[in-house]
């Protein structure tokens, strides 16, 4: 109960007091320490399978699913097992570790080189943007920050899509790609020219959450 109450109240706390989106999502996923220091390691307590980790982080920030591809290639997208598992790896040197109160842990980094095999080929896959190239990060440095930095991007071309979607649909009841979680090629959006503007603007804004719900 104290750790659930003070993971909402830094949601509300950031959002009350219009934290760019992008700084928002880059404290959820690189978060370490005990919740009573950093509430938003509240998630990673929550969520201890670092395939689930991926997939949350997948569909919730960027309207990718990517449950499929854990066993065979994605039926309606690009996505392989590779890109499943190497999407992962980034999350696999995540440690913990009791904490100060009772039933807490302490999240933090392990200082291991992150990867992850894909247990069909038997390859070990380093950390790998969706779309993107392998990256060699050393064990010393926390994956995660790359992934955050990667997934953030205003070159992301589903992150800053995937929130004006959501809140296009907090306020018209319908998105403008349904199910507003299901973004890719096979679904496309019915006003895509909207979505886009809207997508570059809010970007372009600093992800200012506020500035968008003025703006739609």
């Amino acid at each position: 109960q104290r750790g659930t109450y003070a993971f909402h109240d830094w949601i509300r706390t950031s959002m009350a007091q219009n934290k760019p989106f992008d700084q928002f999502v880059t404290e959820l996923v690189t978060a370490s320490g005990e919740i009573g220091q950093n509430p938003a390691v509240g998630w990673f307590r929550a969520v201890k399978d670092q395939k689930e980790q991926m997939q949350d982080i997948s569909q919730v920030f960027m309207g990718i699913r990517m449950q499929c591809a854990q066993c065979h290639h994605h039926p309606y997208e690009k996505w392989s097992q590779d890109d499943y598992y190497g999407f992962t790896a980034f999350l696999t040197s995540v440690g913990r570790k009791p904490g100060e109160q009772l039933d807490e842990e302490i999240i933090f980094h392990k200082r291991a080189v992150a990867q992850m095999q894909n247990p069909n080929s038997k390859k070990t896959l380093k950390p790998t943007p969706l779309g993107g190239k392998e990256l060699d990060i050393p064990a010393g440095e926390d994956p995660r920050r790359q992934l955050a930095g990667w997934l953030t991007s205003k070159e992301n071309p589903y992150f800053a899509n995937m929130l004006v979607n959501r809140y296009w649909k907090h306020f018209f009841s319908v998105g403008l790609v349904e199910p507003e979680d299901d973004m890719r090629v096979t679904n496309p959006a019915s006003h895509p020219e909207l979505l886009n503007a809207l997508a570059k603007h809010f970007a372009e804004s600093g992800f200012d959450l506020k500035g968008l719900v003025r703006t739609i």
